[in-house]
């Protein structure tokens, strides 16, 4: 099956349920045409690490139609439409590829996102401590590093917006709410870890030459961090961490959780 970059190393199908050691039960849906998002932080969440940070999550993307011309944003911090802000998106200029800015500097990596059919693991790391430039920012598609396609250098010690407690964060949408800018994806196992800088293998693992989901026991949330299973079809925004650092749903009623996910594999 054929991953956003050609990757083999991608779900095994439904039925295979033995086959993980970890089941993730179910995804959220997030779809432009409902306008559907969540919103979180804004002084609710405590201060965070703004210079280290790990955000790991497992996606589907849905869109079938506009791949290659439309921005499907995944996240965003802050609230002023016409300022700078940190972002995280798929699909950029018509390349498909992956956009990642932090502190006023983007991050492009090889590889376009454009299948529909199979689920994908991202790790993002930032680290702007970090003495080397090019560890910064790093991006992990199934386990495996992305190389760069289009960088801008980050100086060390620069505060991301994201993981800044004052602001408010966005999953699913742009800051300014923009209706043709919100995303078309399924989303499964989003784990936030304020203060850390983690390897893919705290999330994932290979087995039998897949890249699968693993058991997150021992991740470090810190004190903005948190853990969204979407367990709750009530309450999609529900944090697991023990933070209690739970997300505002906004247009997302029972309907938007989903029986496919990275174990299920149903569509």
């Amino acid at each position: 099956m054929a991953g956003p970059i050609g990757s083999s190393q991608y779900m095994y199908s439904s039925g295979a349920g033995a086959f993980y050691g970890y089941q993730i039960e179910q995804s959220s849906r997030f779809d432009r045409a409902s306008n559907s998002y969540l919103t979180g932080y804004a002084n609710n969440f405590g201060t965070g690490n703004r210079r280290k940070w790990t955000l790991s999550f497992w996606f589907k993307l849905t869109a079938s139609d506009g791949f290659g011309s439309n921005q499907y944003y995944l996240m965003t911090a802050n609230t002023n439409a016409a300022g700078s802000y940190d972002t995280l998106i798929f699909d950029v200029d018509g390349d498909s590829l992956f956009y990642y800015q932090t502190a006023g500097k983007y991050f492009k990596p090889n590889g376009a996102f454009r299948d529909t059919t199979a689920w994908g693991h991202l790790v993002i790391v930032y680290d702007s401590d970090n003495g080397t430039a090019d560890d910064r920012r790093i991006m992990y598609l199934n386990g495996t590093r992305m190389t760069h396609n289009d960088v801008q250098t980050l100086s060390q010690n620069s505060d991301s917006q994201i993981n800044w407690g004052t602001k408010t964060h966005y999953i699913g949408r742009r800051q300014d709410n923009s209706s043709s800018h919100h995303g078309d994806y399924y989303l499964a196992e989003w784990i936030f870890a304020d203060g850390q800088a983690y390897a893919p293998t705290q999330f994932g693992e290979t087995k039998n030459g897949v890249w699968i989901p693993k058991d997150p026991t021992g991740t470090s949330f810190g004190t903005t961090g948190h853990h969204l299973k979407f367990q709750n079809a009530s309450a999609l925004g529900n944090d697991s961490s023990g933070n209690n650092n739970d997300y505002t749903v906004s247009n997302m009623g029972t309907d938007h959780q989903v029986l496919d996910s990275p174990t299920n594999g149903v569509n």
